[in-house]
């Protein structure tokens, strides 16, 4: 009896225990219980003292009602017996209800702060993940008007209090009351059905800072809401963030689209996004823009190419090299055979420059580049491109209007700063010098920026310099005349490209115009719905081909001598075509995509211009799968290669230009 007593007891005490450590909603059920317990015991005692069932409850649920009882009319028995159900009363009900409602409080209070409490929402915005672009996205989002009054969920692995805190200080307080923060995991289903992810507006896939495998788990999170958004009524929206160039690039190889029923994804690289915000769009603060690779633009009569100088071969340089790559393609690379150049510095270069050159190979074996050793130029070397793709005519440097250089050496190494000084004495002579510096380590970004040769502080040679941790100190020097060339850039707190949807929208316009010929005068909008389904029915390789279209836009406008209000001349398409198809050379080729050989090209060229329609049609048919599933494009190749069809496109971009570019 007594052993059967003790597990009793033992059983009572440890789900007691827990109960109360759980929360509060136990702990109610618990004090239930008690008064259950003793009120059950206390009425079938009642009438052996002769006090009425409900005086039992009464003193139970309110001790300070014993006040009430007389010992003369009701007798010491019944006094001493409403005494000791008083303070069962006093004991188990009231001390625990307090306690109860005190924990119950206090836990709610530490749940939301811990990021614990999910609320009903619908028509809101998701934000999973709290990594660099938060704010930036945030501020954004709040700068449309229907936005203002829509709930903001924050999911995030990290302290949700510091999370918050955070993104209070930086968001006007007026808008903070629509913003919410819940600490969870974003591959757990559960999770994202509690924060009603199937009813979004639009979801942001960001991810956390420094997580080793942060695309991996973001790729793994979307897979999740592809499961959980099945049951939405409408279409969703979803911008995945990714950041790694390689990991953007495996999508390239998808056949099909990487949106899931009514999850429409958008993939986003973080790096690439940084790039494009200097390089494309300009937004640095406060209305000051970041000057242009370009200046006022290049024209084809213009004896100057742009040379882009970038000091460390980090995922950073490698994101400004390929995105300058995308856009710098100028119209007197045929009238004057002037490229482009991008130039990596870094001292034991070689290693880095193998690895760039492996990982863009198709790029690279059609490109001329230069290996570059300012302290050994017996080591130098120079590789012009493969000529089983090129004709050694007219220019052995090939068809590609881009070359590249390694040079090895420190940015301190005296025969880099001879060489830096050499380029500023030309500058706005026969090249547009733009220096970015690209290393790992901020510190060492900064302190090269303060002490490279005077003439390049002299000459105001744009000078871009990475600063992710923020740009606060920069901005102390900028604001100096000597320093005011200095541009700090991808800092964390604006990380996020104000004009990455906007640009979205003109590349919709872009793959609309490949079914067209001629002027289109009542191109459709961007965000129009026939654009838009067709836009996710699309490979996300030939997506992204839209996206570096467009991003090219203000490069080509600047090159252009006519204002918009008027025609473009014959003479000015034709021009505008041939730089557009150069800009789609390289854009292919970074991409992925292989050339065929300059023999094959030729064998094809004379099937498809000849009278044999069957072998013509077989022809095509066979090239447009090695299109989509070999990467593998006929079309990469010289201008005036190409039949009039494939021309067609080029022209009708141009022609189109002015209405693209309008939003």
């Amino acid at each position: 009896m007594i052993k059967k007593i003790k597990v009793i007891w033992t059983f009572l005490r440890k789900h007691f225990d827990k109960a109360f450590y759980k929360g509060a909603w136990m702990q109610f059920f618990w004090l239930a219980g008690f008064v259950v317990f003793w009120g059950a015991i206390g009425v079938w005692a009642s009438s052996r003292f002769d006090v009425e069932g409900w005086r039992v409850i009464e003193l139970l649920l309110d001790p300070g009602s014993f006040c009430d009882s007389d010992e003369e009319t009701c007798g010491k028995a019944n006094i001493y017996f409403q005494l000791i159900v008083t303070l069962l009363g006093a004991v188990f009900f009231t001390s625990l209800l307090i306690g109860s409602v005190g924990n119950f409080l206090e836990r709610r209070i530490d749940r939301y702060r811990n990021g614990g409490v999910a609320y009903d929402v619908d028509d809101h915005i998701l934000i999973i993940g709290a990594g660099s672009m938060l704010v930036n996205l945030i501020k954004s989002l709040l700068e449309e008007e229907s936005n203002t009054k829509r709930d903001v969920v924050i999911l995030t692995s990290k302290n949700a209090e510091e999370v918050r805190g955070h993104v209070f200080s930086e968001i006007p307080k007026r808008y903070t009351r629509n913003i919410y923060v819940y600490y969870g995991s974003r591959v757990r289903k559960d999770t994202l059905n509690k924060l009603d992810a199937y009813q979004t507006k639009a979801i942001y896939l960001l991810g956390e800072d420094d997580e080793p495998a942060h695309d991996s788990i973001n790729m793994k999170c979307y897979e999740a809401l592809a499961e959980v958004c099945k049951r939405s009524q409408h279409t969703i929206e979803c911008y995945m963030v990714l950041d790694r160039l390689t990991s953007l690039q495996l999508f390239y190889y998808r056949q099909d689209n990487v949106s899931s029923g009514n999850l429409r994804l958008t993939v986003v690289n973080s790096l690439e996004n940084i790039a494009q915000r200097v390089l494309v769009s300009q937004s640095y603060r406060d209305g000051e823009v970041y000057p242009t690779l370009d200046r006022n633009g290049i024209h084809a009569d213009d004896d100057k190419f742009v040379h882009f100088i970038i000091v460390g071969m980090s995922p950073m340089g490698y994101a400004m090299a390929i995105t300058a790559a995308h856009v710098c393609h100028f119209p007197n690379f045929h009238s004057k055979g002037l490229r482009t150049k991008i130039t990596f510095v870094q001292a034991g270069i070689k290693q880095e420059m193998n690895f760039f050159l492996g990982r863009y190979s198709e790029l690279m074996k059609l490109s001329y580049w230069e290996y570059v050793n300012l302290e050994d130029p017996s080591q130098c070397s120079a590789s012009y491109p493969d000529a089983r793709y090129v004709s050694s005519l007219p220019d052995r440097k090939g068809f590609l209007d881009i070359e590249w250089e390694f040079i090895d050496g420190g940015i301190e190494a005296p025969e880099v700063r001879d060489y830096l000084e050499n380029c500023a004495e030309n500058n706005d002579k026969t090249e547009l010098l733009t220096i970015a510096l690209c290393g790992d380590s901020p510190e060492e970004n900064a302190s090269a920026a303060l002490f490279l040769p005077e003439i390049i502080n002299e000459k105001h040679i744009p000078l871009f310099v990475y600063q992710p941790g923020g740009d606060q100190m920069m901005r102390i020097v900028k604001d100096s005349p000597r320093y005011s060339h200095i541009y700090p850039f991808g800092m964390k707190t604006d990380a996020f490209d104000k004009q990455y949807q906007e640009r979205m929208k003109q590349a919709r316009r872009i793959m609309h115009l490949y079914s067209q010929e001629g002027i289109i005068t009542n191109l459709p909008k961007g965000d129009e719905g026939e654009l838009v389904e067709n836009w996710f029915n699309t490979q996300y390789a030939f997506q992204q081909s839209n996206m570096y279209a467009a991003n090219s836009i203000p490069f080509k406008l600047r090159s252009l001598s006519v204002q918009e209000n008027k025609e473009l001349s014959e003479e000015d398409i034709d021009l505008m075509a041939r730089t557009e198809h150069n800009r789609w050379n390289i854009e292919r080729l970074l991409m992925g995509f292989s050339p065929y050989p300059l023999s094959e090209r030729m064998a094809f060229k004379e099937i498809l211009s000849s009278d044999d329609i069957d072998a013509a049609h077989e022809l095509n048919t066979k090239l447009k799968a090695a299109k989509k599933k070999l990467f593998k494009h006929k079309d990469i190749a010289p201008y005036d290669e190409l039949l009039d069809g494939s021309k067609k496109y080029d022209r009708t971009i141009v022609k189109n230009i002015f209405n693209v570019s309008r939003i």
